[in-house]
């Protein structure tokens, strides 16, 4: 996976001019929220204004959560609107005041995740605000972390998948330029794309920083991060406490630090806490630059995810930016990965058990490997460099070919 880059023929003082001045995201949710599309989105805005100065409009459709505790940021250079639902007509009245202030084309840029936007996943009014805020003179560009639910007979998500499928369609219809954090994705976009859009992947980046030099492991303290929303973890330490407990012996792990929201303290407290004892220590919700202390002294992540997916997934890249090594379990009942060629980020169980218990050179290589990986496909730099050059002001040529 490239990261797009400017052409030759875009000189820097072309670009200059044609760059946007501000650029409007449109995420489900964001701060106060612990919600890693609109983390995502702030990571990004942060990265484009220090890189080009590119400010942010941020508008959050849904009202934040009860008890949400992420704090934020300060100062924060950008602006932020919640619409608090209300499906087409409060986002259409945010839109028309940023068209209305802007002196050029507004550039929307929607982080789509159609659960986000709508609780059964079918946001029908959402393809025709995008259409009034183009008629109004606006850009728009699609992010998709996620496309469309495909389900089996008689699963809910079978009956709906074609009204989501065609929400799909046509948000990319509408978009300049697409993205996607998912190879696979890819694949499953190329039916879709009948006005043949440009689709480019963009690996997500880390929410909690992004050392420059990370610690090496020999200097860092044994231990063993699990870290992410609530519900991941849960499924984690469900299928997989054997292992860790395992993982945690045979490496002398001194801590098993759980790292999120304690959604249910008495399931933690009964499955977790007790099962484990005292090498385990809750750390609950922290800021980012917290986490990123403890991620940066810890020798190993845990995540339970698929494998094809791993582009899109902010944990895998919290691990990889501070050059953690990853102990990937399969999630629900796929194979383990295969075993990693020389130079790969992450082990399997039975990999990591034959491990040298006295020895990190291994864990080192992996952990290098993908720091290096994420440098390179998942920082927030290359997203921007990735994004970028689609932000950039479309010449009257470039529409009428981009429409062929």
């Amino acid at each position: 996976m490239e990261a797009l880059t400017m052409t030759e023929s875009v000189t820097p003082a072309v670009m200059a001019t044609r760059m946007p001045r501000r650029l409007i995201q449109l995420v489900p949710r964001f701060r106060p929220d612990a919600d890693g599309v609109g983390e995502c989105a702030l990571t990004f805005g942060n990265a484009l204004l220090k890189n080009y100065g590119i400010l942010s409009d941020f508008v959050a459709y849904n009202s934040s959560r009860p008890h949400s505790t992420l704090e934020m940021p300060d100062p924060f250079p950008h602006t932020l609107q919640r619409l608090g639902g209300g499906k087409a007509e409060p986002l259409n009245r945010a839109l028309d005041a940023l068209v209305a202030n802007s002196s050029e084309p507004p550039v929307l840029l929607l982080h789509y995740v159609p659960y986000g936007y709508s609780p059964d996943g079918i946001p029908r009014w959402l393809p025709d605000a995008v259409e009034r805020f183009l008629s109004r003179g606006g850009r728009f560009l699609g992010l998709f972390h996620e496309l469309f639910a495909t389900g089996s007979f008689p699963s809910r998500t079978f009956f709906t998948s074609w009204l989501q499928r065609r929400i799909f369609r046509s948000l990319l219809a509408h978009s300049e330029a697409a993205f996607t954090s998912n190879e696979e994705f890819l694949t499953a976009i190329e039916p879709e794309n009948k006005n043949r859009r440009s689709v480019s992947l963009v690996g997500i980046c880390s929410n909690v920083g992004e050392p420059e030099r990370p610690r090496p492991l020999a200097s860092r303290r044994r231990r063993l991060a699990v870290f992410g929303q609530f519900f991941g973890r849960k499924n984690l330490y469900s299928r997989y406490l054997p292992v860790l407990r395992n993982v945690a012996n045979h490496l002398g792990i001194e801590e098993i630090a759980d790292i999120g929201p304690v959604d249910e303290p008495d399931w933690m407290r009964k499955h977790v806490y007790l099962p484990l004892g005292s090498i385990v220590h809750s750390y609950g919700t922290q800021p980012a630059a917290a986490t990123s202390v403890l991620l940066e002294d810890s020798v190993l992540g845990v995540v339970a995810y698929r494998y094809a997916m791993r582009w899109k997934s902010g944990i895998i890249a919290a691990y990889q930016a501070h050059a953690m090594p990853v102990l990937l379990l399969p999630h629900k009942d796929e194979l383990e990965p295969e075993p990693p060629e020389p130079g790969d980020w992450c082990f399997s169980t039975d990999q990591l058990l034959a491990l040298d218990p006295g020895s990190l050179v291994d864990m080192q290589n992996a952990a290098t490997a993908g720091h290096r990986s994420y440098q390179r496909f998942r920082s927030s730099h290359s997203m921007v460099e990735t994004i970028l050059p689609a932000l950039l002001q479309q010449t009257p040529l470039q529409l009428k070919q981009r429409d062929r």
